[in-house]
């Protein structure tokens, strides 16, 4: 059973990751055109496919975690790599699945009733590159067992 949850972690990672990595890229290549109506359907429909994938694949990464380490069978002295798994990891999927489902609400909306102008991506582009990162880091620090 652990094999398959840490199978099920690693996968979720996976498409969590992509997914994001999926909207930051089709968004950057999209905002030049933005303003026409077909671009900022698109958008919306991008934002809302990858996140379909993003928010069940970072929940299935927070419960085979929390499996895993409860099966790993560590008391209260773990050591720091498992700590920033357990304590970092958990806490930036807690807020990457509150903040993009927020942002990304309101990105769709402003996408679908803009009409013919153009909208800002900035700030929900910006939540996804940083979420990014501190996704990359976490696994940079278990990797290594620092």
């Amino acid at each position: 059973m652990f094999g398959w949850m840490l199978f099920l972690h690693i996968t979720g990672l996976f498409g969590w990751l992509g997914a994001l990595l999926g909207i930051l890229v089709t968004m950057l290549l999209l905002r030049k055109q933005l303003g026409t109506s077909d671009a900022n359907s698109l958008a919306g429909k991008t934002i809302r496919v990858f996140g379909r994938i993003a928010h069940p694949s970072s929940i299935l990464v927070l419960l085979s975690g929390v499996y895993l380490i409860l099966q790993m069978g560590i008391g209260t002295d773990k050591p720091l790599w498992l700590q920033v798994m357990e304590k970092g990891g958990g806490t930036i999927i807690l807020l990457a699945v509150i903040f993009t489902a927020v942002l990304g609400s309101k990105m769709n909306k402003r996408l679908n009733s803009s009409g013919g102008t153009s909208v800002r991506l900035t700030g929900y582009l910006s939540t996804v590159g940083v979420f990014m990162f501190l996704i990359v880091s976490v696994v940079l620090v278990v990797s290594l067992k620092l």
